[in-house]
């Protein structure tokens, strides 16, 4: 009798949206997300039509072998966002995206002149 031998293919386990976080200074809006076991390889960030978009998978096992989960998320952003000069860092398991304010929708100090 000949053993036979059992072959697990990756297959692509949906994973859906994952929570994020904005927040602001006066020169930056702040994107953070907690993407936890996903490797920095394994992330996308990119600039669409005023959104920003966070694409991320990462391998998981379950009793039915090993697939890969792919996580998504898209968000608006303000429309005074210097798109050229958007960074994104990524550590221990959290994403963080800094998008820098055009200077001309900074808030500015006005003094006032006493007559």
């Amino acid at each position: 009798m000949k053993a036979s031998s059992a072959t697990c293919s990756a297959r692509p386990i949906l994973g859906g949206q994952f929570p994020v976080d904005l927040y602001e200074d006066k020169d930056n809006t702040y994107v953070r997300a907690e993407l936890p076991g996903v490797s920095r390889d394994a992330i996308s960030v990119e600039m669409v039509e005023g959104s920003l978009s966070i694409q991320a998978s990462r391998k998981d096992k379950s009793a039915d072998g090993e697939g890969t989960v792919s996580f998504n998320r898209l968000v608006s952003i303000p429309d005074e966002v210097q798109s050229d000069k958007v960074t994104a860092s990524y550590e221990n398991g959290i994403l963080t995206v800094t998008l820098p304010r055009k200077e001309e929708s900074k808030p500015k100090k006005i003094n006032v002149a006493v007559n």
